[in-house]
């Protein structure tokens, strides 16, 4: 079974439109997808159901924010119940956050001369993130690409960098079990822990509040910190996911070019 349980639509900062991802991952011989968008789950009931057409299995996800020791910490959910009293309004206060959040930085931005648009940015990109933002600067012609935006004004301790009140980790593994959902670390290299007993005294507490599994699989692992990254799921007894992280052609790896087959145990805790 090859699976992509990491991609991003233009219901948060991707470029295709829900249903078109499910067409191409069809197209590109993917068994079974997830569609995770940054704080919001807009697309899912759409991307269900074109997937449901092609047969494709689809497993209902996002993927949280959150923010511990000035860190970014991101947190996929799968299998949530979106439908769940309570789920609305919940996940709406999380976007709120990250609406704050964007608007700091774009008053922050204007200091320097960048003048955004929001609101045009949110009529295209309904969970507009840093993403949506540097990819308009560099249309605006202010860098030459994305890195050179977060290097330059809005990657961590940068000019116009913002940390407002976001989920802490453990609040964002809450929200999921909540609404019975399996929550993942996702891509905890990204973490940037300067070592592997670090990164393992970082997970415990997560685990101990109900982390279900790692994202060893991710794109930008290689060998090494896949095997590294499997061995502490399984050694915590959790399920070992992965996925292309695609957003655009600059972000994450083009659709289908990389993907994972979960194990056995993952499969069966997933219910694919």
């Amino acid at each position: 079974m090859k699976c992509d349980l990491h991609i991003h639509s233009t219901c948060s900062d991707g470029i295709f439109p829900p249903t078109k991802l499910v067409d191409m991952a069809s197209e590109r011989g993917l068994d079974c997808i997830a569609i995770t968008d940054h704080d919001t789950v807009a697309g899912v009931a759409q991307a269900q159901a074109r997937a449901n057409e092609l047969g494709i299995k689809y497993v209902v996800g996002a993927e949280l924010s959150s923010v511990q020791d000035c860190r970014d910490v991101h947190i996929l959910v799968y299998n949530i119940d979106v439908n769940a009293d309570g789920f609305a309004r919940e996940m709406s206060e999380i976007a709120d956050m990250r609406n704050k959040r964007n608007i700091a930085i774009v008053n922050k931005l204007a200091e320097y001369g960048i003048k955004i648009d929001l609101d045009k940015l949110k009529e295209q990109f309904p969970a507009v993130g840093r993403a949506v933002i540097a990819r308009e600067i560099v249309r605006l012609g202010f860098c030459k690409d994305v890195p050179e935006v977060f290097d330059k004004y809005i990657g961590v301790d940068k000019c116009c960098f913002v940390q407002t009140r976001r989920l802490t980790p453990v609040e964002a593994i809450q929200f999921g079990l909540r609404y019975g959902g399996l929550p993942v670390l996702a891509h905890p290299k990204q973490l940037r822990f300067a070592n592997n007993a670090q990164f393992e005294q970082f997970v415990k507490p997560l685990i101990k509040a109900g982390l279900a599994g790692i994202e060893a699989q991710y794109f930008t692992h290689n060998m090494v910190e896949r095997n590294y990254y499997g061995k502490i799921a399984k050694r915590y007894r959790l399920i070992s996911t992965g996925g292309s992280d695609f957003h655009d052609y600059t972000h994450g790896v083009e659709l289908g070019t990389k993907s994972f087959s979960p194990s056995g145990y993952t499969r069966k805790i997933l219910g694919i």
